[in-house]
């Protein structure tokens, strides 16, 4: 695929948020599905689902897809480029970042205790919110 400016504009209009920022970093490192994504981000599954519509379009993640579900991670083409403006973050993102990234490895530690069934309780809430489905999973 090419990287010409057409598509530099539309990853850097994607990263411009602060979710898919968040999305973007736990992708560099694992490819996760949306149901991870929602219990590590401690959003609602629609939410999530838009966020990665948006990076879709900007074609800055690939997709595999596993029985009934569907792992995003960030591209290879797009890894560098996340890299380098990483490295402009300040200190209160990094904190969200190792929030994340903690959350993350609980969540991913129940992989393999069984395929993804959708959202799990048991890591805790960042906050309370309402109580979700995941509908696609």
């Amino acid at each position: 695929m090419n990287f010409g400016m057409k598509r530099q504009v539309a990853v850097a209009h994607a990263l411009g948020d602060e979710t898919r920022w968040r999305i973007a970093a736990l992708m560099a490192q694992e490819a996760l599905c949306v149901c991870e994504l929602v219990d590590i981000l401690d959003l609602a599954q629609s939410t999530v689902s838009s966020h990665l519509q948006v990076m879709r379009k900007a074609e800055m993640v690939t997709m595999e897809k596993a029985d009934k579900w569907v792992y995003y991670q960030l591209s290879r083409e797009v890894l560098p480029v996340w890299k380098a403006m990483r490295g402009l973050d300040d200190e209160k993102v990094d904190r969200v970042l190792e929030r994340d990234a903690k959350r993350a490895v609980a969540r991913l530690a129940l992989r393999g205790q069984s395929e993804c069934k959708g959202p799990r309780k048991s890591i805790p809430p960042v906050h309370k919110v309402a109580k979700r489905a995941c509908v696609g999973c």
